[in-house]
């Protein structure tokens, strides 16, 4: 008896052990399926010439074509091989149909944005488009499906959620526009108005510095290019005025403190509370790696 209950014991270890490790096999295949092509060539239909694509040391890619079809066809294949699921997500949020990935969880937030009917918004822009535009549109969905097609597994999000990855559709890229827009707004107007109380409040140099139309980083794509407004002086904004026991240099509002968005921002009036500004990419560089040996800090303020 105890010999065929330890045969059965070890039988099962045994059965146990080999699912294992077909299952961490198994996974890995898996995992190893969804990752990007980063080396050799490819064919990609379509193109009518051949396009380079060039990763860094931190596998940013680099894309250059003939055309700016080319290269938007390359571009949607390198987007869907290395960003697909988050790519699906961008576009399900815009529409209205997480639900449909995720499940039940999400309905709350698809009856939400349905309101707006951006899916029908993103296929009446796209019936608008000059042909021009279509064209490159429509290589970057082929783009994108031919680099969904060539993994040999899907991305591993949709392995953890049981689905499958629906094709990419030429409005979803005009969706992906929309979550965008979806993301940066707030949903009380709190940001317009903050706006309008600093441009109440604030001298005008101030006020165009705290809230500047771009910078030279930006690269519009219609009218010229944004300068960095100029950093206000005493003579504008004394920021050492309550330090030094002087009367504020704008005048008083009717409240201490403004609600920017981002925190309780002290405008300078008298008030012994501690402002606080919080941001997400809020950093300090030390003056010993600046040239004049000045400190740089750079507070992320939330501006949409």
């Amino acid at each position: 008896m105890r010999r065929w209950l330890l045969r059965v014991l070890l039988v099962t270890v045994a059965t146990l052990l080999v699912a294992a490790v077909a299952g961490v096999l198994w996974a890995r295949g898996e995992l190893r399926g969804s990752l990007a092509q980063v080396e050799g060539t490819r064919q990609l239909t379509g193109l009518s010439a051949a396009v380079q694509v060039t990763r860094d040391s931190l596998g940013i890619p680099t894309i250059r074509g003939a055309t700016r079809e080319d290269v938007a066809r390359a571009t949607g294949f390198v987007h869907a091989q290395d960003r697909y699921f988050q790519m699906d997500l961008a576009r399900r949020r815009a529409a209205g149909e997480l639900s449909g990935l995720v499940g039940p969880r999400a309905l709350a937030i698809d009856r939400e944005i349905r309101i707006h009917r951006f899916r029908a918004e993103a296929q009446r822009a796209l019936s608008l488009m000059s042909a021009d535009d279509r064209a490159v549109l429509e290589a970057y969905t082929a783009g994108v499906n031919a680099g969904l097609r060539a993994l040999t597994a899907p991305p591993f999000e949709y392995l953890v959620l049981r689905q499958d990855p629906s094709p990419w559709r030429a409005d979803d890229s005009l969706l992906v526009v929309l979550s965008m827009f979806v993301t940066l707004q707030d949903t009380d107007g709190s940001y317009e108005s903050t706006l309008a109380t600093m441009a109440g409040v604030l001298p005008p140099d101030m006020y165009a510095f705290m809230a500047p139309r771009g910078s030279e980083w930006d690269a519009p794509v219609v009218g010229d290019a944004f300068s960095t407004p100029p950093i206000p002086g005493a003579d504008v904004y004394d920021l050492r005025a309550r330090r030094k026991g002087k009367p504020p240099s704008i005048p008083r509002p009717g409240a201490n403190r403004v609600d920017l968005g981002f925190g309780i921002w002290d405008l300078g009036f008298d008030d012994d509370r501690e402002a606080t500004a919080v941001g997400s990419n809020n950093f300090a560089v030390s003056g010993r790696l600046t040239a004049d040996g000045r400190a740089l800090v750079a507070p992320e303020l939330g501006w949409r």
